[in-house]
């Protein structure tokens, strides 16, 4: 039986996939530093808390699909409460800069400042995760199966190489003492393009987990349906398109996001278009919008047989 979570962290991903026969654990992405203040009432709930009380004291595999905070910033927490086996990434420093800290200029804005912030606990993750034996890989092919476990298995894609190469160069110049404003944030407009997409395959199931890809940029390509999918960057208004929803025709959309946002997050227009395409929509924090059932859990939990039958969606308490 498959198992996944996609785990209330308010405004952040993390995603914990269990292969119960294999005793399999991966878990992508781990949320920000803090979930935030959501009130006495809410259940949010930190990725690492989140497996300590679900008795997960290994992580066969974990990705960091990007480098922004709300992904990345849970690191800390997580090693001190999990050993990881496996870690795959878009991005590796040299190694002689593992464990050291970059400087965070209080001028600079906000979003380069959140970027450089999330660099720091990177660095200390990997020399943590590098000192627990960790096997640590960089994903740089654009297009690659893996076998995770006898049953689970995993498509990996990257999108445009030049951003790649573009945020190798801008996070040199960082780790170099050269820290520029205007560059870090130029990283943060096109960051979500460089994230890790995974399509999980569990027998004839399968889920899309895009990271925090903008809907125009992986549209391009001809997409296979999936049975669920997590949209990406949240539910902005970029983070899918009709067309896209279209070609994934999905049974189950998750999207994670906080019930704080003073933004349009998630925007009217991307439930609109879930809605009208009779997908089952599911938010990981409470959410209040019109013709949504406002729901206070801990994850938005799935379960799939070997059979390939999923138990319907519900709160993990």
């Amino acid at each position: 039986m498959l198992t996944v979570d996609f785990i209330n962290v308010g405004y952040g991903d993390a995603i914990l996939t269990r292969d119960l026969d294999a005793d399999f654990s991966m878990l992508v992405d781990c949320g920000d530093v803090t979930t935030g203040n959501p009130g006495p009432e809410s259940a949010r709930i930190t990725a690492a808390d989140f497996l300590e009380q679900a008795g997960i004291q290994r992580l066969d595999l974990l990705v960091l699909t990007h480098l922004h905070r709300d992904h990345s910033g849970g690191l800390t927490e997580l090693l001190k409460k999990v050993h990881v086996r496996e870690f795959w990434t878009n991005y590796l420093p040299p190694r002689t800069d593992w464990g050291k800290t970059v400087r965070v200029p209080s001028d600079f804005s906000a979003g380069a400042r959140c970027l450089l912030e999330s660099m720091n606990i990177y660095l200390n993750a990997l020399c943590s995760m590098e000192q627990s034996g960790t096997r640590i890989q960089l994903k740089s092919v654009r297009n690659e199966m893996c076998g995770l476990s006898h049953a689970l298995r995993a498509e990996i894609y990257l999108e445009d190489p030049t951003l790649h190469q573009r945020q190798a160069e801008i996070w040199r110049n960082v780790l170099e003492g050269c820290a520029d404003n205007a560059e870090l944030d130029e990283l943060d407009r096109f960051i979500n393009n460089t994230s890790i997409r995974l399509r999980l395959f569990y027998g004839e199931k399968t889920i899309e987990l895009p990271g925090d890809v903008y809907a125009d940029c992986w549209e391009q390509h001809q997409i296979s349906p999936c049975t669920i999918v997590k949209l990406p960057h949240h539910g902005h208004r970029d983070s899918v398109t009709p067309r896209l929803l279209d070609m994934l025709a999905p049974k189950h959309v998750v999207i994670s996001v906080s019930n704080t946002r003073t933004d349009d997050c998630p925007a009217a227009s991307v439930l609109d278009t879930v809605q009208k395409r009779n997908c089952h929509l599911y938010i990981t924090d409470a959410v209040e919008r019109p013709n949504f059932v406002e729901c206070r859990h801990r994850a938005v939990h799935f379960s799939i047989d070997s059979a390939g039958q999923i138990e319907p969606p519900c709160a993990a308490h």
